[in-house]
C-alpha cells in the first residue's frame, strides 16, 4: 500500500512540475517554441523569422502591443513611416516581397529580427541586392508592412 501511495504522490508532483514548466512563466529562461507561440500568433507578425528571438525579447515586444496585436505606442502606425537598418536576405520581385534582417525599430518597439516585407514600387528592387546593407523606410499596409524607401 505504501508503495502505491508513494508512486501516486511522485506522479502528482511530476505532473505539477510539468504544468508549471509549460505555463510560460519561467523567470527569464528561454521558453523555446512553446513560449514563442504567443509572439508568432500576434497579428501582423506573419512572415517573421523568430529563430533569433528569445522569450525575453518577445515579452518586451508584446508589452508595446494591445490585445489585438496593434502597437500601443503608435495607434497611427498605418500612416506612420518607420525606419531600420537591414541586410537583404532574399527578394522575389514576382511576389513583390523582400526578406530583411533588420535592426531594432524603436517606433514600433520591435527588437532586431528577420521578416518579409512587401515592395510596391518595383524600382526599389534595384536597390535591394542580396547581401546589401540598406536603410529602409516602411509603413503598415493591411496585415503587413511595405518598404517605401531604400538608402
Amino acid at each position: 500500500m505504501k508503495l502505491v501511495s508513494t508512486a501516486l504522490l511522485l506522479a502528482a508532483l511530476s505532473s505539477s512540475a510539468a504544468t508549471f514548466a509549460q505555463s510560460g512563466d519561467m523567470g527569464g529562461m528561454k521558453m523555446g517554441d512553446k513560449g514563442m507561440q504567443n509572439c508568432m500568433d500576434m497579428k501582423g507578425m506573419n512572415g517573421m523569422d523568430m529563430k533569433d528571438m528569445d522569450a525575453k525579447k518577445c515579452q518586451d515586444m508584446m508589452k508595446g502591443m494591445d490585445a489585438k496585436g496593434t502597437s500601443k505606442s503608435t495607434k497611427a502606425a498605418k500612416s506612420t513611416a518607420h525606419e531600420a537598418d537591414a541586410v537583404v536576405k532574399e527578394f522575389d520581385p514576382t511576389q513583390g516581397k523582400v526578406t530583411l534582417a533588420h535592426g531594432p525599430v524603436k517606433s514600433l518597439g520591435w527588437p532586431a529580427m528577420t521578416m518579409a516585407f512587401g515592395v510596391k514600387d518595383k524600382a526599389l528592387f534595384d536597390k535591394l541586392p542580396v547581401g546589401a546593407k540598406v536603410h529602409v523606410g516602411f509603413k503598415k499596409e493591411g496585415e503587413g508592412y511595405v518598404v517605401t524607401s531604400v538608402k
